[in-house]
């Protein structure tokens, strides 16, 4: 496996960030809008390609060929896409990323140039232990019905932790994940030392 995808990014944020090109705000919310830190509801952990992923009552509600797909409309659907999204497009397999990136990325310039990007390599199995993130929360910095902002905080083996930078559109009935621009120079992810206090945690098992 090329594990440029998902190292962490200490040690390789740019091979990270050409592939998985996408892997505090939340406010309390009120009567004027959706409450941005309400946790997803009974969350089960399910691995997939050796990173355990949320799933909950707010989604998804199907997996197929690899894709996972149908998210509430709400922050907390918006939230557990980004998640879902980003990371299964990181680390699937040969076999699997054509229908998650048919499923669960708008279609437009930076999908394109990610898939011909994608054909150069060959993934057949799990993440390594040492570059595989581990889940402990994310953050809604924007929030509307038809987009959202979500930063995603993981860990890794060695005790280092990152953000990742991600936005999910509503497209097609569901949330899907939108690439960053190719010619943009923001950097998707980045290395932190320390977890903000308004996170809305969501550890997966160590």
């Amino acid at each position: 496996m090329n594990s440029t995808l998902i190292r962490k990014p200490a040690a390789g944020a740019v091979g990270a960030a050409l592939l998985l090109a996408a892997v505090g705000c939340g406010g309390g919310g009120g009567d004027s809008g959706p409450n941005l830190s309400a946790a997803p509801t009974h969350v089960r952990w399910q691995p997939f390609q050796g990173v355990a992923l949320p799933s909950a009552d707010q989604g998804p509600k199907k997996l197929a060929d690899g894709a996972a797909t149908g998210f509430e409309h709400s922050p907390a659907g918006a939230a557990l896409a980004a998640i879902v999204h980003t990371v299964r497009l990181s680390v699937a397999a040969d076999s699997q990323w054509p229908e998650i990136v048919r499923n669960e990325i708008v279609p437009d310039k930076a999908r394109d140039e990610w898939s011909v990007n994608r054909l150069q390599l060959s993934i057949t199995g799990p993440a390594a232990t040492e570059y595989a993130p581990r889940l402990l929360g994310y953050r809604i910095t924007g929030y509307t019905d038809q987009r959202s902002a979500v930063d995603v905080y993981t860990e890794y083996s060695d005790n280092s932790k990152a953000v990742n930078h991600t936005t999910v559109e509503w497209f097609g009935n569901d949330w899907r994940l939108r690439l960053p621009d190719p010619d943009s120079t923001a950097r998707p992810i980045e290395a932190i030392d320390e977890l903000p206090t308004n996170i809305v945690k969501l550890e997966a098992p160590a």
